[in-house]
């Protein structure tokens, strides 16, 4: 007992001053401090045994930057985003500059394991909407690839959705497009299925006032896949409330154990 608690504050006072230092720095751009900081932090975080994560987040210190390391880890995420989104987009060799990204096999692992879900849950989808693509759309891409239907990815910052269909574009994918949208306000009843990215939505409670918005847009009987965390991970992403979705029958909800850090909620839009 007494070791467990003495790892508990270990791995809390690592986690406070990985977030202190990450605070401190000019900017998030990924550079080698940049990403040995966040390494460690998301080390830290997926190292930690599950039974620990209460008292971990329970601590005053991690408890009080809460916001603050979700905030940094979006801020850092969309910061990488756009930089090999740009990497990519400006290569002699597009495809062989975004096989070097190095998160590469994690996006693809999870995509993947969403395509087996939504596949198993609901059939093959006709057409597949992505909300909060970001600059850097391979979810998109794969959902594309590995359904074969029409995908569209949206996003909200004008910025993002340009260098999204750069990267399309440069990597030969055409069987998607790119909109400018607010997950908050777009029209869904076009899509058999909806993918609600794990950075749309700030918070709990703004990614479930998202999600009501987001069921009153789809059509009844449509799928959907939302990003979510759990335990320590909702350090990094904010969870998705499973008590506060009306209008979705929930299905099922998956949470990897490796480094795939995001949990999967899978839902349909009730009749």
């Amino acid at each position: 007992m007494t070791t467990e608690l003495s790892d508990t504050t270990l791995t809390a006072d690592r986690i406070v001053h990985l977030t202190d230092q990450l605070s401190a720095l000019s900017h998030l751009r990924p550079d080698p401090r940049t990403n040995a900081l966040f390494g460690d932090l998301v080390q830290a975080i997926l190292s930690a045994p599950d039974r620990q994560a209460r008292e971990i987040l329970a601590h005053p210190e991690v408890d009080g930057r809460r916001s603050t390391v979700r905030d940094l880890s979006a801020r850092g995420e969309t910061a990488l985003e756009h930089a090999w989104a740009e990497h990519i987009a400006t290569a002699p060799d597009p495809r062989a500059a975004l096989a070097t990204f190095p998160y590469l096999d994690n996006y693809d692992r999870l995509t993947a394991l969403e395509v087996r879900l939504l596949v198993h849950a609901g059939g093959t989808p006709r057409s597949v909407a992505v909300l909060g693509c970001g600059p850097l759309p391979l979810s998109t891409l794969g959902y594309a690839d590995a359904l074969g239907c029409p995908v569209v990815g949206l996003d909200r910052e004008p910025a993002a959705v340009a260098l999204a269909r750069r990267v399309a574009t440069r990597t030969g994918s055409t069987a998607v497009r790119f909109e400018e949208a607010d997950a908050a306000d777009v029209g869904l009843m076009g899509y058999d299925a909806v993918v609600l990215a794990a950075l749309v939505g700030e918070t709990p409670s703004a990614k479930a006032a998202i999600l009501r918005r987001v069921a009153g847009a789809m059509r009844p009987g449509a799928m959907l896949l939302a990003r979510s965390a759990r335990g320590l991970r909702t350090l990094l992403y904010p969870p998705v409330d499973l008590g506060a979705m009306p209008g979705f029958e929930v299905l099922e909800v998956v949470h990897p154990t490796d480094d795939v850090i995001n949990s999967v909620v899978v839902a349909r839009r009730r009749a």
